[in-house]
């Protein structure tokens, strides 16, 4: 499957493939504004599709995430090889930070958000702690499913669970801070981790994994 190949040809082949591709949607939610991020799961690496901030990634094998700090954000990742995966972001030492909100999402709001372009404003519907739809700011409700928008705060976890199913998706909110490093599978530390580079307030931190 090459990047020349249409959003919707892509997503066809996908289902069938197992393969995956994202984009990063400004998302409008609670008043604030948000970004979503969308991640492909194998255990050779994490792909990156969309970047926050528009950042093309073409595919990328564990992309650099760029992240404002004080901004929250709306990570979304689906398991492309059916092996075992979770996913968790860590500090310059390696320790977890206890920052994810889990969100459920079912495949196919995960889909919808793909087949939107870049440029295209969208609102995640979140009731109690379930992403239940996605409203598209210019052609109206793509779903159907449009709740109040109002969600129950959860405890936040250092850790993701590990989902094996391929196709599954599972999407977590967060808030960027600059004690983040890195993000990191740890069922296979070792290939799926990526750096995270934090900018605004102090400044980022990187870490030095290959990847």
């Amino acid at each position: 499957m090459t990047q020349q190949t249409s959003r919707r040809r892509f997503l066809k082949a996908a289902a069938a493939t197992g393969a995956l591709a994202g984009l990063n949607a400004t998302v409008l939610a609670q008043g604030q504004n948000e970004e979503v991020i969308l991640l492909g799961g194998y255990t050779r690496a994490w792909l990156g599709y969309r970047l926050p901030g528009g950042e093309e990634a073409t595919g990328s094998d564990n992309p650099t995430l760029t992240l404002r700090e004080g901004t929250t954000y709306t990570l979304m990742w689906q398991n492309g090889d059916g092996v075992g995966h979770n996913f968790a972001i860590q500090d310059s030492q390696g320790e977890n930070l206890q920052v994810l909100e889990p969100l459920e999402v079912q495949p196919e709001v995960f889909e919808q958000i793909n087949q939107t372009e870049a440029t295209q404003n969208v609102s995640l519907d979140v009731s109690d702690g379930n992403v239940t739809g996605v409203t598209n700011e210019t052609d109206g409700n793509m779903t159907g499913n449009q709740t109040e928008g109002q969600q129950t705060t959860v405890s936040q976890v250092d850790k993701t669970e590990i989902i094996s199913e391929q196709g599954a998706v599972q999407a977590v909110r967060f808030t960027a801070t600059s004690e983040m490093a890195q993000y990191i599978c740890l069922v296979h530390p070792n290939t799926m981790v990526g750096d995270v580079e934090i900018q605004g307030g102090g400044g980022g931190m990187e870490n030095n994994s290959s990847g």
